[in-house]
């Protein structure tokens, strides 16, 4: 009976220590996305805070992450189904023989890890350059004049808004095939050289596809709606000026103005100036400050 006991307790305490240590790990990842997704979020906008490389803030925003990643996977999972539910059907209506042809590139690929692994370092590049990597042109939005002429079809995503969370998806499944890819050949028992070092190459591309995610999310995503207010600090707004609250940080707040004619400037205020802050509604702010001025 004591032998059970002390086993028991044994196992309680390992348990305790492992759920320790995931937490901790689990902190670090919130962290570190969260880090990712706020300053990056904040170089897009053009706002200049008073956050320091240790915020709680950071821990929440990755949490938000977590939680519009969970989100988008059954979109992902329907895609699927659809592309499934269209494709299966005429994949059984065609004769063996030729089911056999249409699967015989897909078994080649399986048993030649080196060739799978070549086709996943190729798509993961292509995501990157071309997709994953174009919202680094996307910066000082509130203060530009207009946005960025290197990606147009991803400054239509933004300005629509309602296409974003399905873009998102799409970088999504972009990550995860050549994640799969790299899983694959992970278990592949290939021994030469220069497979290693193609499978390490890939590994290196997917970790760099998979911290773009909270970039793209911080620059496309977060906080594209912002709330419009009726006075700034103290002072009243003139007739034809509009002001929205940017940033609540822990020494100054800062708002978006737009004068009657058009300028727009950032104007940060300490905390103990500003007495009430009313709200009179919340804008779509990309779409509000550049809709008018895309073809």
């Amino acid at each position: 009976m004591a032998t059970t006991i002390e086993d028991l307790g044994k196992t309680v305490e390992k348990l305790a220590s492992g759920w320790t240590s995931y937490t901790a790990f689990g902190g670090f990842i919130l962290y570190l996305v969260g880090y990712l997704t706020l300053r990056f979020h904040l170089s897009a906008m053009g706002i200049g805070t008073d956050l320091a490389v240790l915020d709680e803030r950071y821990l929440f925003t990755g949490a938000r992450f977590v939680i519009y990643l969970v989100t988008s996977l059954p979109v992902v999972v329907l895609l699927a189904l659809i592309m499934a539910a269209v494709l299966y059907p005429p994949y059984r209506l065609l004769p063996e023989n030729l089911r056999d042809k249409v699967l015989n590139p897909f078994r080649q690929l399986r048993d030649r890890p080196t060739r799978l692994t070549i086709i996943g370092i190729v798509l993961a590049v292509l995501m990157i350059q071309m997709v994953m990597r174009q919202c680094f042109f996307f910066s000082n939005l509130l203060l530009a004049k207009h946005l960025p002429d290197q990606a147009p079809w991803l400054a239509q995503l933004l300005l629509g808004e309602s296409l974003m969370p399905l873009y998102f998806s799409a970088l999504l499944v972009g990550t995860m095939i050549p994640a799969a890819i790299l899983l694959a050949a992970s278990e592949s028992s290939e021994p030469s050289r220069c497979f290693k070092q193609l499978k390490n190459l890939l590994a290196l591309l997917v970790t760099i596809q998979i911290l773009l995610l909270p970039v793209n999310y911080g620059v496309l995503i977060v906080d594209k709606s912002l709330p419009q207010v009726a006075a700034v600090g103290n002072d009243l707004l003139a007739p034809g000026d509009n002001a929205w609250l940017v940033w609540e940080g822990k020494e100054g707040i800062t708002y978006l103005l737009r004068k009657a004619n058009g300028a727009r400037s950032l104007l940060t205020l300490r905390q103990a100036d500003v007495k009430n802050i009313e709200i009179t509604a919340n804008d779509p702010i990309v779409s509000l400050l550049f809709s008018q001025h895309q073809k």
